[in-house]
């Protein structure tokens, strides 16, 4: 009995650990993650800009193209 109590309290602790390893991972994996994408950049706002009035310029030809057609 003593010795299934001991089992149990080990894999317990196995478990335990191994999420904390988890989730520091995932804390740290996120933190990174997050600098590669930052939205108040003005280069990103001008890039995506300018590939908002590329494709709107795009769809606009296509469609008066067809209704001309």
């Amino acid at each position: 009995m003593k010795n299934e109590e001991n089992e149990e309290n080990e894999e317990l602790a196995f478990n335990r650990q191994n999420r904390e390893d988890f989730e520091k991972l995932m804390k740290e994996s996120s933190v990174n993650k997050d600098g590669y994408f930052d939205r108040s950049n003005p280069f990103l706002k001008l890039v995506f800009l300018v590939l908002g009035i590329i494709i709107i310029v795009g769809v606009a030809y296509y469609v008066l193209s067809y209704l001309n057609s």
